[in-house]
């Protein structure tokens, strides 16, 4: 339960922890891109990912994104999904998108994480599960709110933020 420390809630509970953590990689995510209009699609070479690339990798990992197998899972409404490793997710009106609509889209990504978070009660983090078939590895695990929460967005959007920031860098933007 949060606390009050001189007047401002303590954030003490693992969905605040979470949330915080939501809003932190949005905030980052946001910062990174900005003023990279002109390249996104930009790569150092062939072989490497451009910053559309892996928007659009972190947004549709897993398909449809995170935050609807957290809201299937929180809801009931999903017991298990398939999770591939490495797709960049791109289609032909993705790779014609401005940056207004990149923008859209991860600002809808982001509201729907948060309003799946915040339904989710405390004992569910740990007490709800979803088997998830790993088709890249050959393999199915089971994985709690909190793994995917840790693993599946903290983890994962962390790593290609680092990503993103470097391309930034080596654009010298």
């Amino acid at each position: 339960m949060p606390r009050s420390y001189n007047g401002e809630e303590v954030l003490t509970s693992q969905k605040n922890t979470h949330l915080s953590s939501v809003r932190r990689i949005q905030d980052e995510l946001l910062q990174a891109l900005e003023g990279m209009d002109y390249c996104l699609d930009w790569k150092p070479e062939p072989a490497a990912w451009s910053s559309r690339e892996v928007i659009y990798h972190l947004l549709d990992t897993p398909p449809g994104g995170v935050h609807r197998v957290l809201m299937g899972l929180l809801t009931g409404q999903l017991t298990e999904y398939d999770l591939w490793a490495d797709l960049i997710n791109m289609t032909p009106q993705r790779a014609a998108y401005s940056m207004d609509q990149v923008r859209a889209d991860l600002q809808r990504f982001f509201q729907g994480l948060e309003a799946a978070v915040g339904l989710a009660e405390e004992g569910d983090f740990e007490g709800k599960s979803i088997l998830v078939h790993l088709k890249s590895r050959g393999r199915d695990e089971t994985r709690t709110v909190q793994m995917i929460m840790e693993r599946g967005f903290t983890r994962h959007w962390g790593e290609h933020l680092e990503q993103l920031k470097k391309l930034r860098e080596a654009l010298g933007v």
